[in-house]
């Protein structure tokens, strides 16, 4: 069964805030939620350095519309929190940056074009 972007949404608020490694879980989930709804709407810039996370924020923060820019920029920041989550083991991810994550996802999928 295909999954989607609310999925991916509900999926990260649904995690117990119990243990540090479900809440990394959210903020992964939440990031994914924000890419994937990205994804719907827009086109990466292949002419872009880096993988396709990358190509499609340099996309975005590049565009000449500032909503793009906005959604570009906010796309970035929960990438960057992502990153902790995922690799950075030794830095604290906290209930804080999981709900920090969720509101920015909201946000952009809110502002998203139609």
């Amino acid at each position: 069964m295909p999954v989607d972007k609310q999925a991916f949404l509900q999926f990260a608020k649904s995690l117990p805030e119990d243990a540090e490694i479900q809440i990394r879980n959210s903020v992964s989930r939440a990031y994914y939620a924000a890419y994937h709804a990205c994804l719907e709407v827009y086109k990466m810039d292949d002419s872009a350095e880096g993988g396709v996370h990358a190509k499609l924020i340099s996309g975005l923060t590049t565009s000449p519309d500032i909503n793009d820019k906005k959604i570009g920029y906010l796309l970035k920041q929960l990438k960057g929190l992502r990153t902790v989550a995922d690799y950075h083991l030794l830095v604290t991810v906290s209930v804080r940056d999981k709900e920090t994550s969720i509101k920015q996802t909201e946000k952009l999928i809110e502002i998203l074009p139609k």
